[in-house]
């Protein structure tokens, strides 16, 4: 098991016993330091051999789209490129960011494939963000 602390916002969890790399936000971030927060998970990511993120947002009390936006336009396209295989990730949420994320229709309904880089879906219980990512775990990429 390996793990990182990213400042005071991040905590970045490797279970290779789980085959499960986990980011847990640890409180609401800016703009800058949440994109910090993922080129720090991305390339924590490309020393494990997982390709299930949980990524539990609960602590982040709003979803800016902006941020959302600049996810789906230029962190995700990365995935592919830096680690060589398709990604699933699990958003664990808290069902008030869940009527956040409904309200914009310019983004794509969940679950959602991405390219040829990685699969996305949200949830709002831990066990079954789990349990979605390890049905994915020996499907061909």
């Amino acid at each position: 098991m390996s793990e990182n602390m990213v400042n005071d916002f991040l905590h970045l969890l490797h279970r290779p016993d789980l085959s499960i790399l986990t980011a847990r936000w640890l409180r609401t971030t800016s703009s800058p330091e949440l994109r910090t927060g993922y080129h720090r998970l991305l390339e924590f990511a490309s020393g494990c051999t997982t390709c299930m993120w949980l990524i539990d947002s609960r602590r982040r009390e709003h979803l800016d789209n902006s941020d959302v936006h600049w996810l789906v336009r230029d962190f995700y396209p990365m995935l592919r490129t830096r680690l060589g295989q398709h990604v699933y990730l699990a958003y664990l949420i808290s069902p008030a960011q869940l009527d956040d994320t409904t309200d914009d229709n310019t983004l794509p309904a969940l679950p959602y494939t991405h390219g040829d880089y990685c699969s996305i879906n949200q949830f709002t219980n831990e066990g079954e963000a789990v349990q979605w990512l390890t049905k994915h775990l020996h499907l061909p990429a």
